[in-house]
């Protein structure tokens, strides 16, 4: 069994559909767990714990990224917009 991946993203700006404010978000097993400011003190991070410093940058939490490239010269996407938005089933 693989170990737990846990991360704090900390100080970026957070960017939300209705708001968005300066936070900190933990992410554990690719669920977000909390949002809010100093989550954990700087310095007191647990073992297993990756820290992220996002301070002056943007953070789309639980964001999809739907970019699919159109058709060029012949060639086609291995996706569409529909594949890329999907909800996985497993």
């Amino acid at each position: 069994m693989a170990a737990p991946s846990r991360f704090l993203i900390r100080g970026g700006r957070v960017v939300n559909d209705d708001s968005s404010q300066v936070a900190d978000v933990l992410v554990e097993d690719g669920v977000v767990r909390a949002l809010g400011r100093d989550l954990l003190p700087p310095g007191d991070a647990p073992a297993g714990l990756r820290v992220l410093d996002a301070a002056g940058k943007l953070v789309l939490p639980g964001g999809i990224d739907t970019h699919t490239q159109f058709p060029f010269m012949g060639s086609r996407s291995v996706d569409d917009f529909y594949q890329r938005t999907k909800v996985s089933e497993s």
